[in-house]
C-alpha cells in the first residue's frame, strides 16, 4: 500500500498565499497521509479594476447590504480565518508553484492553452479547487480524474449558497456535503462522495464550521479508493434544485430573530424537555411487555442473550439522582420483573453489548468517560451476572462499540464521542483482544441517519444487516437497517434498506434507538419527553459542569 501511495499526486487551485483553516486541514491531512502535492496554481487576477467613489455607491446591491456588512464585520467562524499554505512545515517537500492569469468569459474562468499544457505536465490524478470561481473549458482534464470541488450543501435540495445557510433558514433536518468533479455544466458535477450532518437549528455559525471541518478527510478517502480500486465511478448529478442566492435584508431580520428565537427554546427544551426511555420486549411479534423502571430513573439500550441457565437482558439504568447510568439485567426466569445493577462504577456505563465467543460470554459496555473501550467477562451469579475486566481493546472516547466476528477478523464498530451523531468508525484486529488498527478508509460513513451502532449485527436471510441510530431530527429518532455489501480490511459498502419507528400508540412514542434479539426475544428501547424535577436539577448540573 505504501508504494501505490506515493503514486497519487495533487495540485490546489487558490487565489493567493493564504486558505481558508478547513482547506488547509484537507490538504495537510492528504499530505499526512502519503498524496503529494505536486503544484499550486494561483490566480494571477488579483487586481481589481478602478472604480470611483460614486460609481460604488450608485451601482452597490443595497439588498444585500445586511448579509455584506454581517458577514465582512461580525460573522467570523474559525474554520473560516485564514492561514498561510506555503513555507510551512507541512507542505514539504515545497511543491511547484505557477501563477495563472484566467480568462474571463461572463461568468465562467478559463485558462489559455499553455497554461493547461504546463499542469498536464505534472501527471496529476488531481487537483482540489479552493479558487477561480467557475471553472470551465479543458483545464477541467488536465488531471487524470479531473478538478475536484466541494459543495457544502445537497446538490439534490440546495444548489448555489452560502453554504449550510437555507437548510438552517428553512429547517431543513439534515445538510449534505458533496465533493465532485467539476463539469462544464454548472452545479451539476460527478458525484465524487456524499455524506450528510443533522442541521444545527439553533446556532449557523456552530453548523457551518462543523460541516467544514467535519468535512475535511473527503479528497483522502476517494484518494483511498482510487489505490484500492485503480478507478472511480463517480454519480452524474441529476438535481432540479432551485439555484439559492445570499439573502436579502428582509431575510437577514428574519436571520437575526430566528437566531435569538431558537438559542432561547434550545435551552428552554434543555432543561425542561428530558428525554424519558424505556426497554420494550416481545415474543415472535407478540405483545409488547414493557419495563418498570423508578420514576426518577430510565432504561434503555437493551441486550439479551441466553445460557444453559436462563436468558438475561442486560440494559442502561440511568439515574437522574445520580446523573449517571450503571448496567442492570433482568432474568426470563423471573419474568423479567426483578432488575439487578450489575455495576457500580464512577463514570456512566451504558450499551451493554454482550456476545458469545469460544463458549464465554463478553461484554463491551460503554464508558467513554474512561477513555477506553474494555472488554469484560460475563460471570454468572445468584443475581444474574457479573463483569469481571478482561482487557482494554481502544484508547479514547468512543460510543455504542459493536464487535462483528467476520472471515476470521474482528472487526469492532464504533463512533467517536465528540462527532456521535453522524461518524463510523472501524477497527480490525486478528485476536479478539487485539490489537485493534484502524480500517483502511476511517471514517467509513458519514451520515446523520446511519452511522452510529444500534445493537448486534444479525445474519438476516444471508446478508449481515447493521442496525444504526437516525438522530436526523433529533437524537434517536428512529433505526435503520442496513445491509452489509463489502466488508474488508479495505473497503466497506452498504445500503440502508428499511426504518424502524416507533409505534405512535405507545406511550414511549417519540424514538427508538436500539433493537436486539436471540430469535426468539426482541428487546428494543423507545423514550417520550418528560418534565420531572429531577430531570431539571440534572440538567443544569451538566450545564454548570460544562
Amino acid at each position: 500500500m505504501e508504494e501505490l501511495k506515493q503514486q497519487i499526486r495533487f495540485g490546489v487551485m487558490v487565489n493567493g498565499d493564504t486558505v481558508k483553516q478547513w482547506q488547509f486541514d484537507t490538504i495537510k491531512l492528504l499530505i499526512d497521509n502519503g498524496i503529494e502535492l505536486s503544484l499550486i496554481i494561483k490566480n494571477g487576477d488579483t487586481s481589481k479594476p478602478y472604480k470611483s467613489f460614486f460609481y460604488k455607491l450608485l451601482h452597490y446591491p443595497y439588498r444585500l447590504f445586511l448579509f455584506r456588512f454581517w458577514q465582512r464585520y461580525f460573522f467570523k467562524p474559525a474554520a473560516e480565518h485564514q492561514t498561510l499554505l506555503v513555507g510551512t512545515d507541512h507542505v514539504c517537500p515545497q511543491p511547484a508553484e505557477m501563477t495563472v492569469m484566467p480568462i474571463h468569459k461572463g461568468i465562467s474562468t478559463y485558462f489559455s492553452d499553455s497554461d493547461i499544457e504546463k499542469i498536464k505536465s505534472f501527471n496529476l490524478d488531481f487537483i482540489l479547487r479552493f479558487g477561480f470561481d467557475i471553472v470551465r473549458g479543458d483545464v477541467l482534464t488536465c488531471a487524470k480524474y479531473g478538478i475536484w470541488s466541494y459543495h457544502h450543501d445537497d446538490e439534490r435540495v440546495v444548489r448555489g449558497g452560502p453554504p449550510g445557510f437555507w437548510e438552517f433558514m428553512r429547517k431543513i433536518p439534515a445538510n449534505g456535503v458533496i465533493l465532485q468533479q467539476l463539469t462544464d455544466k454548472l452545479d451539476k458535477g460527478l458525484i465524487l462522495k456524499r455524506i450528510q450532518f443533522d442541521t444545527t437549528l439553533h446556532s449557523y455559525k456552530f453548523h457551518l464550521n462543523r460541516i467544514y471541518q467535519e468535512s475535511v478527510f473527503m479528497p483522502l478517502q476517494v484518494a483511498k479508493e482510487l489505490i484500492i480500486n485503480g478507478k472511480l465511478e463517480p454519480e452524474q448529478s441529476q438535481s432540479k434544485a432551485p439555484i439559492l442566492h445570499p439573502p436579502k435584508n428582509i431575510v437577514m431580520l428574519w436571520y437575526f430573530w430566528l437566531c435569538i428565537w431558537r438559542k432561547l427554546v434550545f435551552h428552554f427544551n434543555y432543561f425542561f424537555r428530558q428525554e424519558d426511555w424505556n426497554v420494550g420486549y416481545y415474543y415472535n411479534k407478540l405483545n409488547i411487555n414493557w419495563l418498570k423502571p423508578p420514576k426518577t430513573d430510565y432504561f434503555a439500550d437493551p441486550f439479551v442473550i441466553s445460557t444453559d441457565k436462563d436468558t438475561y437482558l442486560f440494559f442502561e439504568w440511568f439515574s437522574n439522582k445520580n446523573g449517571k447510568a450503571d448496567l442492570a439485567v433482568a432474568k426470563k426466569s423471573e419474568k423479567f420483573e426483578i432488575y439487578h445493577k450489575i455495576t457500580d462504577f464512577p463514570e456512566h456505563r451504558s450499551y451493554p453489548y454482550v456476545f458469545d465467543y469460544q463458549g464465554e460470554k463478553y461484554c463491551i459496555p460503554e464508558a467513554n468517560q474512561t477513555n477506553k473501550v474494555s472488554l469484560y467477562r460475563v460471570v454468572d451469579t445468584c443475581h444474574g451476572a457479573s463483569l469481571q475486566w478482561d482487557c482494554d481493546l481502544l484508547q479514547g472516547k468512543y460510543v455504542d462499540s459493536t464487535l462483528l466476528i467476520h472471515d476470521n477478523k474482528f472487526y469492532l464498530f464504533t463512533t467517536p464521542q465528540n462527532q456521535s451523531h453522524t461518524h463510523l468508525l472501524i477497527y480490525v484486529a486478528d485476536d479478539l483482544r487485539g490489537p485493534y488498527r484502524p480500517h483502511f478508509n476511517n471514517p467509513v460513513k458519514v451520515d446523520c441517519s446511519s452511522s452510529r451502532m444500534a445493537g448486534k449485527i444479525q445474519n438476516i436471510d444471508g446478508y449481515l444487516v447493521r442496525p444504526a441510530q437516525n438522530s436526523t431530527r433529533h437524537y434517536g429518532e428512529s433505526i435503520t437497517l442496513n445491509k452489509i455489501i463489502q466488508l474488508n480490511e479495505y473497503q466497506y459498502i452498504e445500503e440502508t434498506i428499511s426504518e424502524i419507528k416507533p409505534d405512535k400508540k405507545w406511550t414511549y412514542n417519540k424514538g427508538i434507538h436500539t433493537i436486539n434479539s436471540d430469535g426468539e426475544i426482541t428487546v428494543f428501547d423507545a423514550k417520550r419527553f418528560t418534565c420531572t424535577w429531577m430531570g431539571f436539577v440534572q440538567q443544569f448540573r451538566q450545564k454548570l459542569n460544562n
